[in-house]
């Protein structure tokens, strides 16, 4: 499956032969498929390590006196799987689940100021296994955030190569604010759909791709949530935190199914407030499980400056939102019967693009108005309302619009584009996803 990443990976290899890789993301998002993928194809030899299978490494990494005895034990493996030598631009080094072996994490940047191996490292964890420890090395290393597979990657997964030219020329049409077909509309709105039940974990799309088969994507998807509330069983710090942290994990859906999905600790238990739950939907967020949306209270300056301590909770995939909500939500997402809910997964779906992008999330609720997220671009916010069906009135965009006068605002619905009003521009979902901010802007 094609993943964007690559491209940042081929960049990094051609263009920072003096730099090390970090490439960082929750569980199951495909870090180690693509690094072997890109170690066998871009060179030589790969010289692989995983910290959490292969206990015998990570035992000698946590009892590595220095960097020159990590380069011999690295010799010595690398001969072991003839691999005879492991300097300059044949071999790749990857040192997998990194997060499990503190004193690997802390030799990354000596071993890379030796300038003599190309290094990529990855984990799942690394805000919580290294805690304390976590030192960013600097300028030695350079990061890259890996997310599920966005709406594009899922469409060059699910439709083929030739999915790749139709998305070029759709992306035309749309910077020049031309309507798309029918059918090619119809087409993506139906894999919007599609998108909302499987999500992005490569894992999944993979056994749908396989089978077309919703159940076995739901006992896939449960089997990633599962591995979540493992982790926090094992990652956690004390048995009281792990209690909480699930508790806040398996809230989620109900802070979805209210009116106002903003994230409520007494949702979690009653009468229950931040100083109960808030470390444990932090241990959430910072394992990339979760994502926070900051609700602003005032637009002066940049929006981290106004950020209050209110906010909403995404999940890091619409796939698995789903499949906590529980079986039932699949024949209704796919009947259309979703009532009242139905807002709320749409919001999931812009966030979820908004998270590709990465861009931090926002919102403000203004009297009686709310508008769903807030990003800042190049000093500009702009305001982006998400409707979840064809009507697209906007009461909140309109008087958003009045007062604060933005550069650009944006409305997102299943409509097609319409680009006739110079600062409200009506955008698709799908054309959301296919065009980076500085495209939609220049709408």
């Amino acid at each position: 499956m094609k993943r964007k990443v690559y491209q940042q990976l081929l960049e990094w290899k051609d263009n920072n032969p003096t730099q090390s890789l970090l490439v960082k993301g929750a569980r199951q998002v495909g870090k180690t498929y693509i690094i072997k993928q890109f170690g066998k194809r871009e060179f030589k030899h790969m010289l692989y390590l995983n910290f959490e299978d292969q206990l015998d490494m990570r035992q000698a990494f946590d009892d590595m006196p220095n960097p020159d005895a990590a380069v011999k034990t690295l010799q010595a493996y690398g001969i072991a799987n003839n691999i005879f030598n492991i300097e300059g631009q044949d071999t790749l080094i990857v040192f997998d689940e990194i997060q499990l072996s503190k004193r690997a994490y802390s030799l990354l940047k000596p071993l890379t100021e030796m300038n003599k191996y190309r290094i990529i490292a990855s984990g799942s964890l690394l805000g919580i296994n290294l805690s304390g420890n976590y030192l960013d090395p600097g300028p030695a290393i350079q990061h890259i955030d890996m997310h599920p597979m966005d709406f594009e990657e899922f469409l060059w997964a699910i439709h083929g190569e030739t999915m790749i030219d139709v998305i070029v020329e759709t992306k035309a049409k749309l910077l020049n604010g031309v309507c798309i077909n029918q059918a090619l509309h119809d087409l993506f709105n139906k894999t919007i759909k599609d998108y909302m039940l499987i999500g992005g974990m490569p894992q999944v799309v993979l056994a749908y791709l396989n089978t077309k088969d919703l159940g076995k994507v739901y006992l896939i998807q449960q089997s990633i949530l599962n591995l979540y509330r493992s982790d926090i069983q094992q990652y956690q710090s004390t048995q009281d935190y792990k209690m909480k942290t699930l508790q806040c994990f398996d809230s989620i859906p109900n802070q979805f199914a209210k009116d106002n999905h903003r994230f409520m600790y007494q949702t979690v238990e009653k009468n229950k407030t931040a100083r109960h739950y808030g470390l444990a939907i932090d241990w959430l967020e910072r394992t990339g499980i979760t994502k926070k949306c900051y609700h602003v209270n005032h637009l002066r300056g940049v929006l981290i400056d106004g950020k209050s301590n209110l906010f909403k909770v995404y999940m890091n995939d619409i796939g698995l939102l789903v499949c906590m909500l529980g079986q039932g939500y699949i024949y209704r997402i796919l009947n259309d019967e979703l009532n009242l809910f139905k807002g709320a997964l749409y919001e999931q779906l812009l966030a979820q693009m908004l998270i590709a992008k990465n861009l931090p999330l926002y919102y403000i609720r203004m009297g009686d108005h709310e508008i769903d997220f807030l990003v800042e671009y190049q000093g500009q916010i702009l305001p982006i309302e998400c409707k979840s069906g064809g009507n697209t009135k906007s009461k909140s965009l309109k008087s958003y619009i009045a007062k604060h006068k933005p550069a650009k605002a944006f409305k997102i619905s299943m409509n097609n584009i319409n680009n006739s009003d110079d600062i409200m521009k009506a955008v698709p979902h799908y054309a959301f996803s296919l065009l980076s901010i500085k495209e939609l802007v220049s709408l």
